[in-house]
C-alpha cells in the first residue's frame, strides 16, 4: 500500500510554494466541497484551473472551465493537481497529469478525502511526483498556518504565522 510521504514541513513548503492548481471535478454550485476549495485558493492569489465536462465553456472565479486536462493552454504554469473525481477514474487523470501537466512544472498529485488510488500513486511517485491521497490541500493549509482554531480545532499551532 502506498502511503503519503511527506510530513508536515514538506507539505508546509509544498503548500507555501503553490501559485496555481488544476482542480478536476470543479463544482460550480457553491454546495460543494470542490466549489469552495478552489475558492479558498483563489481567495488568497493562487490560479485555479476548472475542468469539469459539465461546465466546460463557463466562468468561474475569471478562469474559463475546462472540459478535460489536455484543455490547458501548454504555456500555462502548473504546480499541482487536485483531484475532486472518484478513485476508480485516478490512474487515467495521473496518465494525462503526466502527459499534459508535468512538462507544465506539475510536481504534485493530491486526491481529495475518501479518494485513494495506490495503482495511480505509484505511476505518479515512479514518475518523480508528490503524491498525497485522502487529504484536502485548503484542510492542510489550514491546519498547516494556524486557520483552523477559528473554526474550532486544535491544531497545536499558537500562531497563525509561520516563518521558513
Amino acid at each position: 500500500m502506498t502511503k503519503n510521504i511527506l510530513d508536515d514541513n514538506e507539505l508546509r513548503i509544498l503548500l507555501k510554494k503553490i501559485n496555481s492548481i488544476v482542480m478536476i471535478g470543479v463544482s460550480a454550485s457553491p454546495l460543494r466541497a470542490s466549489f469552495f476549495v478552489a475558492r479558498y485558493f483563489v481567495l488568497r492569489g493562487i490560479s485555479v484551473i476548472p475542468i469539469n465536462p459539465n461546465y466546460e465553456g463557463e466562468k468561474l472565479w475569471g478562469e474559463r472551465v475546462l472540459g478535460k486536462i489536455s484543455d490547458i493552454d501548454p504555456d500555462k504554469r502548473v504546480d499541482l493537481i487536485d483531484i475532486f473525481r472518484p478513485s476508480k477514474e485516478v490512474p487515467n487523470i495521473v496518465e494525462d497529469t503526466i502527459k499534459y501537466l508535468k512538462p507544465l512544472g506539475c510536481k504534485t498529485v493530491w486526491m481529495q478525502i475518501g479518494i485513494k488510488n495506490n495503482k495511480a500513486a505509484l505511476i505518479a511517485k515512479n514518475n518523480g511526483m508528490n503524491v498525497i491521497m485522502d487529504k484536502c490541500p485548503k484542510i492542510e493549509n489550514q491546519r498547516l498556518f494556524g486557520e483552523l482554531r477559528v473554526a474550532g480545532f486544535n491544531t497545536r499551532i499558537i500562531s497563525s504565522k509561520i516563518d521558513l
